[in-house]
Parts: structure tokens; sequence; C-alpha cells
């Protein structure tokens, strides 16, 4: 036995403590857990026992750094002694998000191996070894594990960036270990058998295929490729290609593992209600691994175009232009560029400049952003443009980009200054969430360089106008742009009046009742993907007894009663399918997405969800403890405090979180079992389904599987009575902390089901959404009221909701930023548009950008999976399979006092008002709220 003098802070079961700097021959360990809870453990020599974890040695470290953060956040830094980065930030009553960020991704990899990346990501969520003290885990227990504790877990790759992250809302104490067990055992011990290879292939394949459909990510993937002179033959360069993958070999995966997979080239977060001593104590306790890369790191070579180049693709999955322009970009370790170029990307979509504004004249909504695409730290970023146009404006477009940059004002101090205030508050916004946070650290320990982070604001303030100016010069650089235009395949003149296309071709679609009253529609497709949906729908909700839909719901992800939900996980992977059920207020739906190999089997599953979803004691128990935890860990937002405190008491079939809370604590087996069996007898059904070229007997066997349905009532809608007249305006308020004021006005009035009516409706919402009398461009671009602002509308039965919606900084104390009077101001601008709107004074211009964004937005449905979606809305509307194209042809004939009218009818209601903010704010705005309640 070895002798040691000191140990410091040990973590034993049960304790809370720091694990200390010890460095311990693993063979020689021995532990001793007997001590004293009230007492630090002391202790001369190591006593052989058997320990809690395995036999692993903590990994010693070093506290590098506590920095202040905004929002009166500490980042707590530390450095384990085999090379992992480690970053803590406490956030009270948040949930803990453990992330790893792996220097690694699609530009590390040979022409030989594309993909790879991506494949290893895959292959983390495959199982371990279970080797030195790692958690085992199964196929899927990574997800599993974190489900349990109420949490999810993701993972994705880019070109410079591999990250692997969970979130949980520490229920218990010993949550947080499980969570960095995890993510430690992914990260280092990767069972990668030739089995599992052999399995994840075929799900890998499949969702490049499924890449390579979106022709967004085409024309991204070749402004990459241009703008950096790249020649790799993948198909995809994050994918890859799928026969690349299938070529793919054990000792691949196991290389690439070895080589990027190590601790200096990671770093982990940590975000969330945590302590930092004891976070890096499980961290040191679970990362362990000493492995170094091993052999030499390969680097996509990146050379930046001298001029420009254009190229254009055609693509038969495009149904609108999609363009891209890609600019070089700044260094990933240098805050000052990166901060510039927000500057830059900012001014030009400010109302200042008009980019966005001038675009919307072709029905075409540019995005600006920017992607790191090199691990170095001094490697550049890379600058998108991005957007979408019919291809008659596509000329325009580019046309309308260039002259606008090209042409674009020097930048005044003022509204520099605005741009700053605007920026400032989007950052300390982003403080209060628990994964933004997260994100925002990792990416800046990843590009080796915090003041990015830590002097933000201070780099920010001190940068000036001519700066900026020569930013937008440098960063929008157009004699050195790659330009990427996706064509459809079909390019012709398209007419927003008077045009043959429609948003359904009629003559794919077939439709028949069948005996047992179901209503099955098919949509004839090209693609491999087959897609099913089965719907019930109740007329009348149950409203027996709160949260037993709920239940049910949740049950329905349970497995059934002849399949746990393991077994029945294992089945849909090993058929690589998705099927899914819902249960709720509206009935039920079971949805299958699958192939022309594996749709008998997902019938038969989805047979099987429909008449026996696993209704037992436990699973009843399962559902309300994730109920009650989702209902606790939830935000009070504006739109749930009106859901909760205003149509949870005026609609009888709603209710509200605290009534869902109470129903849990009665609800039985037998309950569900009520509600199951109600669904099934008070239901109209439909089947809705694309028929794959490539598959002659689907309908066949689709027709097969619902005549062998239990009869159903006659597919004819029943409109319940929802709509009941507010007499008076209600006021709701919420004090919570947030520095940004949520506001929510609510309309709810008397609907007249039509084609028309409901064409007439999403219009006027689209007007006084974005318009040039909308709340975009009048509360957010103009008077600079909020970052997000917008309008919204409903309809159900015979009741309408419109509501327009702000959120707005009131209180920001940390800034010195005190604004109580912008909630007020919030609402009287709503009600100036209202007014504006009442009076007509959109432009003919602005009713006719709204029909060809309605328009659009009809034409532009893609996928097997939209056209099934769009036929299902139809077959259970009252107005059949062709429903949208019903829509479409009635958008010409709505008039501007079609919208005057209808606008007159919604606001002649007494509205509601649902408010969180800081309680300061309320005090402020007392007055005021108490006579919005007076105003009739």
């Amino acid at each position: 036995m070895m002798k040691v003098n000191e140990i410091n802070n040990v973590f034993f079961r049960g304790s809370v403590q720091n694990i200390g700097l010890v460095s311990v021959p693993q063979d020689k360990m021995e532990i001793n857990t007997s001590r004293n809870s009230n007492k630090e453990l002391g202790v001369n020599s190591l006593i052989s026992s058997t320990p809690d974890y395995g036999i692993k040695i903590p990994q010693r470290y070093t506290k590098t750094g506590v920095e202040d953060l905004p929002n009166g956040l500490k980042l707590h830094s530390y450095k384990l002694a085999n090379g992992y980065k480690v970053s803590i930030i406490p956030m009270e009553d948040s949930p803990a998000v453990v992330k790893t960020y792996v220097n690694v991704g699609a530009f590390n990899e040979t022409s030989d191996i594309k993909g790879i990346s991506h494949f290893l990501e895959h292959m983390a969520f495959n199982g371990t070894n279970g080797d030195n003290g790692h958690i085992k885990l199964n196929t899927g227990d990574s997800f599993k594990q974190i489900e349990k504790l109420g949490g999810w877990a993701n993972a994705s790759t880019n070109y410079a960036l591999t990250d692997y992250i969970n979130s949980a809302p520490l229920l218990d104490k010993k949550d947080l270990e499980t969570q960095i067990k995890v993510l430690a055992a992914m990260s280092e011990d990767l069972k990668l058998s030739d089995e599992m290879i052999k399995k994840e292939k075929g799900p890998v394949s499949s969702e490049i295929n499924m890449i390579l459909d979106n022709p967004q990510t085409i024309a991204m993937d070749q402004t990459v490729r241009t703008l950096y002179n790249i020649k790799n033959p993948a198909d995809e360069l994050i994918g890859g290609s799928v026969n690349h993958i299938q070529n793919l070999t054990r000792k691949d995966v196991m290389d690439y593992y070895n080589k990027y997979y190590s601790p200096e080239n990671t770093n982990i977060v940590i975000t969330g209600d945590v302590s930092p001593d004891e976070a890096i104590a499980l961290v040191s306790k679970n990362f362990v691994s000493n492995k170094r890369s091993k052999g030499e790191r390969y680097e996509e070579k990146l050379t930046p175009i001298e001029k420009t180049v254009r190229k254009d693709f055609i693509s038969d999955k495009a149904k609108s232009a999609e363009i891209v322009l890609g600019f070089n970009g700044p260094k990933n370790n240098s805050a000052k560029e990166k901060i510039l170029y927000l500057l830059a990307s900012n001014y030009l979509e400010s109302e200042k400049v008009g980019l966005r504004k001038k675009l919307k004249d072709f029905n075409s909504y540019p995005s600006i952003d920017s992607e790191r695409i090199s691990t170095k730290t001094d490697g550049n970023r890379m600058i998108y443009l991005g957007t979408s146009a019919s291809d008659k404006n596509v000329e325009n477009v580019l046309k309308t980009i260039f002259n606008t940059i090209n042409n674009i004002e020097p930048i005044s101090d003022e509204q520099l200054q605005k741009i700053k205030n605007n920026m400032k508050e989007n950052r300390e916004e982003n403080y209060e969430y628990s994964e933004a946070v997260n994100n925002i650290i990792g990416n800046a320990v990843l590009d080796g360089n915090l003041d990015y982070t830590l002097n933000y604001n201070e780099i920010l303030e001190g940068i000036t106008a001519e700066e900026v100016n020569d930013a937008v010069k440098k960063y929008f650089d157009l004699n050195k742009t790659a330009i990427t235009v996706v064509h459809p395949k079909e390019i012709s003149e398209i007419s927003f009046k008077g045009h043959s296309r429609k948003p359904i071709n009629e003559e794919k679609i077939s439709t028949e009742t069948l005996n047992n009253n179901f209503e099955v529609g098919f949509y004839e497709t090209k693609s491999p993907k087959q897609v099913v949906s089965v719907k019930f729908a109740t007329d009348v909700p149950y409203n027996k007894k709160a949260g037993v839909r709920d239940v049910l719901d949740e049950i329905y992800s349970m497995g059934t009663k002849y399949l746990d939900e393991n077994s029945f996980n294992k089945l849909k992977e090993d058929l690589n399918l998705g099927i899914w059920a819902t249960a709720g207020a509206g009935g039920l739906s079971v949805n299958i997405d699958g192939n022309n190999k594996n749709y008998k089997q997902a019938l038969n599953l989805a047979r099987d969800l429909i008449y026996n979803p696993r209704i037992n004691e436990d699973t009843l128990k399962k559902a309300k403890e994730k109920i009650k935890e989702g209902i606790e860990r939830s935000q009070t937002t504006a739109s749930s405090l009106y859901y909760n405190k205003f149509v949870s008491k005026y609609n009888e079939y709603a209710y509200s979180k605290d009534e869902i809370l109470k129903g849990l604590e009665s609800i039985t087996v037998d309950d569900v079992k009520d509600f199951h069996n109600y669904i099934l007898q008070n239901s109209r059904g439909t089947v809705s389904a694309n028929i794959s070229t490539e598959n002659e007997g689907i309908k066949e066997t689709i027709v097969d599987f619902a005549e062998g349905l239990h009869k159903v009532k006659p597919n004819v809608l029943q409109e319940n009575a929802m709509y009941k007249k507010l007499t008076t305006p209600v006021v709701l308020t919420y004090a919570q902390k947030n520095s940004q004021a949520d506001i929510k006005q609510v309309y709810n009035f008397k609907y007249e089901d039509s084609i028309k009516n409901k064409v007439t409706a999403r219009l006027l919402n689209s007007i006084l959404s974005n318009s040039s009398i909308g709340l975009f461009d009048t509360l957010r671009e103009k008077e600079h009221l909020a970052y997000s602002v917008y309008s919204d509308i409903s309809t159900e039965d015979d009741l309408g909701e419109l509501s327009l919606n702000i959120k707005t900084t009131t209180d920001n104390k940390e800034i010195g930023e005190q604004s109580y009077e912008n909630l007020q101001r919030s609402i009287d601008g709503f009600k100036r548009q209202i007014n504006e709107l009442q009076e007509g004074k959109f432009t003919d211009e602005d009713l006719e950008n709204s029909k060809k964004n309605m328009k659009a937005g009809l034409l532009e449905q893609e996928g097997a999976q939209a056209k099934v979606i769009s036929l299902k809305s139809g077959l259970n509307s009252k107005y059949g399979a062709n429903y949208d194209n019903q829509i479409f042809d009635e958008i010409d004939n709505v008039t501007k006092e079609d919208i005057i009218n209808l606008a007159k009818k919604i606001f002649a209601q007494n509205p509601v008002y649902a408010i969180t903010a800081t309680q300061d704010t309320l005090d402020a705005n007392k007055d005021y709220l108490d006579n919005l309640r007076l105003t009739v």
C-alpha cells in the first residue's frame, strides 16, 4: 500500500467537495470511504475498499481564472492535467447544459474519407465499452440516460467543429454527474464495433440523400467550394458521399477517432445551476483520458478567390431560386474583427440602408450570417448572404444587392450608436439562457480568444464609424464574391395572376371513402421516402379531467402493449424508420416516415400504436413525472400567461398548468384508457399518404391497412361554439427578472368559416406584421423599440384570435438601462398601427406584396412530407383534398375594403393584455395598466 502525505477534499459518496490535485498510480490506489460528514476529510493512507464509480484516477487540474460576465455571471476556467480546457458558468435556476466542443470537422477530412466527421458523430450514440471506469452505454442509451433526468441530448457536425450536448433540470444532485459521465464516455470510450459501423451506414447514407434534396444546402455547399477554391469531389462537403460512407472501414473510423478526439483538442463547458467546485470535481473524475493525437492533422487548403465568380445550377428539387453570396470573413481569434463584421452586417440590414426593404419588393427576404470553416485559431470565417426568390426575379435580386452595397452611404455616428445599443441588448438577452451562454463561451475558447466574450461591450463602444465603413468594404467585397444560384428545373415566368401552376397538382391526387368511413387520400410523388399520416379527429374534445390528454400523449412515446420502449425504439432503428404518435384535444395522430422497403412493417407498428398504447401503472407514473417536470421547468412568457390565466377560464376544453398539476395527482390508468376509448369511439378518420412512383403496390397496401381499422364517424366536420364576447378589457401581469418586457395583446373575435375569410385573415395579419404600416418596420426598424415584434392570427370553429407581440427592454440594471416607458410605448404603438390598418393607410403595393408572399408560401411545398401535410390538412377540413388550391385561387379576389372591414370587426372587441416584466417596470406603469382595464 502506497503512503500518501496529504489528500485534499476527495469526492466520495454523499460528499459535496472538490477533488484535489492528486496523482497516484492507478494500480496502487485504494480508497477509504469512512469519514465524518461534518468535517473535512483528512487521510494519511488509503485503505482497500470498493469505490462508488469504478477504479479511475481523477485528473489533476489547475484553476486558471475567474472572469466577470454580463448579468452578474462568472466564468470559472480550468485546465486538466491531461489537456482538457473546462469552463463553468453558474446560472441560478437554469438547467444544466454540458457540452463538449471538439476542434474537428469536415475540413479535416481527406477526400477518400469525406463525411467521416459526421459519421463519427453518429457513432458516438452507438455505444461505449465501459472501460477505465466509464459508464457502459448501448445504442441509444446516451439519449435515454438524459431523458430519464427530464432532459435532452444532441450533437452536430460542421466544417470546423463537432459538438455534443445534453441538458437537464438537475432534479437530483446526482444528475449532473450522469450528464458528465455520458459525455465523458462518448468522448473517450466509443465502442466503434464492426457491427455498429455497418449498421450506422444506412441512416447516415439516408441523411446524405436528405441533405442533397435541399436546394438551400446545395447553394451553400457550392458557395463554399467556389469561395475557397475547393476541388473535393464529394457530393456535399459535410455529409460527404454515400459511396464514401459505404466504403468506410473500422480502421478508418478508429484512426480518425484517435487522431482528433483527444483532450488537447476538446474543451468542455458547463452552464446552469451548478457549483464550480462540484462540477470540476466531477469533470476531473470522469474525463480521464491521457490519449494524445496520433498522426499528422489534415487541414483543407482554403484559398480565397481574388475575383468574383458566379455559378448557376439547375435542381429538380427546387421550387424557387436559392441565392447565396459568400465572402471571406474575420479571423476566428480576432474579437474586434468579428464585432466589426456584426456591425457591418447590422448596418446592411438596417432601415437606413434598406437592403431587406428593397428585396421585399421581389418577395425575397435576405439573411446574413457567418460560419466557422477553419479549426485554426487564426483561420478566417466565411460570411454569407442568402435569400430565395422566384426564378424570374433572380437578376433583379442580385442587381439590388450589388447596387445597395456598392452605393451604401457612410454610417453616421447616430446610426452607429443605435446599432451598438441594439447589439448590446441582444447580447445581454443571450446571457439569460443556459444553452446560449454555453455556446458563447464554448466557441470563444475554441477560437482561443475570450476577449469576444469578456470585453465585448468595451470593444464595441471603441469602434468608430470610419472603421465600420471600412468593414463593409472589407467583409462585403463584391469584387471577391462567390455567387451561387440554384434554379428550379422548370424555369418559367411565374405570374401571380392567372398562371396555371397551383400548390397542388390535382392530377396527382386521388381520394376514396371506405366502408368504415375512413377517407383515404394519396399524392403521387417521385420521392423514395414513404410518408403516411393517420388522423382520428374528435369534434368535441375530451374534458373529463385535466392532464389526462397530456398523459396519453406522453405514453405514446413509451412503446406499445407488446413492445416496451426499448424494444420499440430498437425495431424502429433496425428498420431505419420514423414513427410517432400524438394525442391531444383534437384527437390522435400517428405518423410514419419510411421508405419503399420498410413501410409494411411501419403500418403494422402504426396499427399497434393506435390500438395498444402501453398504458399501465409504470408508464402512467413516468408520464406524470415528465409532465410535472416540464411544467415546473417552463418559463412564464406572455403567451403562457395568456393561456393559463385567460384561455383556460374562457374555454371549457383548455386547462391551465395549475389545473393540470392538480389533475395529475388523481389520474388513474382507467382514466387514461377512458380517454383512449373516447378518441376511438368519437372520431372521424383520415389516412393521408404519398404514392412513390417506384412502388406500384403501395396504394393497395395502404387501403388494406385503412380498411382494417375500426369503423369511425363519417368525415363531416361539426363546428363548436367557442367564441365568447369579452365585455371589458383584461390585463394580466406577471413579475420576473428578465430585462425585457414580454407583451402580448390579443383580440378574440367571432369567425365565420369560409375560404374568403381565411384568406382575408391571413393577408390582414401579413400587412399588420410586415408592410409600410407594419409592426416590424415601424416599432422595430424605425422606433427601435425591440428586436422581436410581430402579429399572429389563428381560427378554430367560430373563434378567431389575433395577437400582437413584442419583447422590449425596460429594466437592465446591469448596464444601467431603465426604460420603463417602453412598455407604454409598445402598447401605444400597437394601437397606432391598428388604427392605421383600420383607416386603410396601407398601400396597394403592401397588399400585392402580401398576396405574393402568401402565394409563394403555398407554391413552395417541397418534398413528400409537405405534400402529405397539405393533403392531410385538406382531408381534415370541410374543403377537401384540394384545400390549398382553393386558398390560392381566392387570394387575388380579396380587396383592400375586405381587409379594412375585417380589421374593424376584430378591433371592435375588447383586448386581453398579457405582460411579463420586472416588478419595477410593472410598478412604474401601474397607472397606465389600470387605465387599460377601464378602456372600453
